[in-house]
């Protein structure tokens, strides 16, 4: 069991420290080059109900959000809503930037269908699945949450799932 906690810690390090587990990165540019790496293949996995899409989940994406930024939180922006069968969150991830000193907010949106009964229409509301709300709420957070934080940079996958022709360098 220990040695899987720490296998688990190694898989995420990413981030050059010195002996006392400090960041060794001082600039702007060596940070940039970090959060614009490709994420690690152990890391990505695919979403078998959408078409296979590539995502990271959202334990990888806590860990390197805990890795690279000294202080980051997420704030729900709003009310959770429901637009047609679907809850809808939205979320502002903040970040303390280690080199500039500075908090950067990244706006995120979730999405996750309503689980109904077998055969119900998608909007019978009176047949939701008793225990969806308690998994599908928190399964849009963590959506919303990994939509922002792909806009910080390549290694939270924002590049997954573009056809090559699209990216740019």
């Amino acid at each position: 069991m220990e040695l899987q906690k720490i296998e688990h810690a190694m898989a995420y390090d990413l981030i050059p420290t010195d002996k006392e587990g400090n960041p060794k990165y001082t600039t702007l540019s060596e940070f940039n080059a970090i959060v614009n790496t490709q994420p690690r293949r152990q890391w990505i996995k695919a979403n078998k109900y959408a078409n296979n899409a590539k995502y990271l989940p959202i334990g990888v994406v806590e860990d390197l959000l805990s890795q690279l930024f000294p202080f980051w939180q997420v704030e729900q922006k709003g009310e959770t809503q429901i637009l047609g069968n679907s809850i809808v969150i939205s979320v502002d991830l903040k970040v303390y930037h280690p080199i500039i000193g500075q908090w950067l907010h990244y706006a995120g949106i979730g999405a996750v269908p309503i689980e109904v009964k077998s055969g119900a229409h998608p909007t019978d509301f009176t047949q939701i699945n008793p225990k969806a709300m308690h998994k599908n709420v928190p399964a849009a957070l963590s959506f919303a949450i990994n939509n922002a934080s792909k806009k910080i940079g390549k290694i939270f996958g924002s590049h997954l799932n573009r056809q090559q022709d699209e990216q740019i360098g």
